[in-house]
């Protein structure tokens, strides 16, 4: 057989016993960063990362935004954290182990000092807030921003239109009416008030699919609950 050269790892080298192996699971299909599972138990994934900037909103809590931080940073990711609550943030990257060298933090409305590229892009957590939106200098090729909302109302209509992927938790009947007027969907209005703690609404083009976010039990245990307020 012939020998084959791999790049080296920006992770390092870990050892993991046999117990720590039968919990991993691999998901195939959907491509790009997997959100969860649909109806029909389908891997749903998204294109964040891609040669021109990709704007992400979700409205729910801190850790179901910590998890598809998570989930991008296995795809390569490095992640830049905007945040009004480092130290929450700060605690989720201790408990997975992830360096500053792969995760660190920045000023709000600072872009991340170097470029995103194909083989390194980038996650802008904008974590700031309900009176700031994406900056228009963080905006480039293979760099997706995710702007989290823990609560929905009007001033955040525009984030939202202007979204290319939005996020939604279970909401309120006043945030499902904001949602539902802004993004031009009525007919799903109350069911925006009836999901299930884990599952999301995800839109994208105008269209919703509603996901189960299916965390693995090494998620679970790092990030905990991801219900709204849990």
């Amino acid at each position: 057989m012939n020998s084959v050269s791999f790049p080296g790892s920006r992770m390092g080298l870990h050892v993991a016993d046999g117990a720590a192996v039968a919990g991993l699971r691999l998901v195939a299909g959907g491509g790009g960063l997997v959100v969860g599972r649909n109806r029909q138990q389908e891997p749903v994934g998204l294109r964040v990362f891609r040669a021109e900037p990709t704007r992400l909103m979700l409205t729910g809590g801190v850790r179901a935004a910590e998890l598809l931080a998570f989930r991008s940073l296995a795809l390569g990711a490095r992640l830049f954290i905007q945040t009004a609550r480092e130290q929450e943030w700060d605690a989720f990257l201790r408990r997975c182990v992830i360096g500053r060298e792969i995760a660190s933090f920045l000023p709000p409305g600072v872009a991340p000092p170097v470029p995103a590229t194909p083989t390194e892009p980038q996650l802008v957590v904008i974590d700031t807030g309900p009176v700031t939106g994406p900056d228009t200098n963080l905006s480039a090729p293979w760099r997706a921003t995710l702007v989290i909302r823990d609560d929905l109302a009007g001033w955040d209509v525009e984030v939202l239109v202007r979204s290319d992927i939005v996020v939604l938790q279970r909401l309120t009947e006043a945030e499902a009416a904001t949602a539902a007027n802004a993004l031009g969907l009525a007919s799903v209005q109350s069911w925006f008030t009836q999901l299930h703690p884990e599952m999301v609404g995800l839109i994208t083009k105008g269209r919703v699919q509603w996901v189960m976010l299916s965390m693995t039990g090494t998620e679970r245990q790092l990030i905990g609950p991801v219900a709204r307020g849990g």
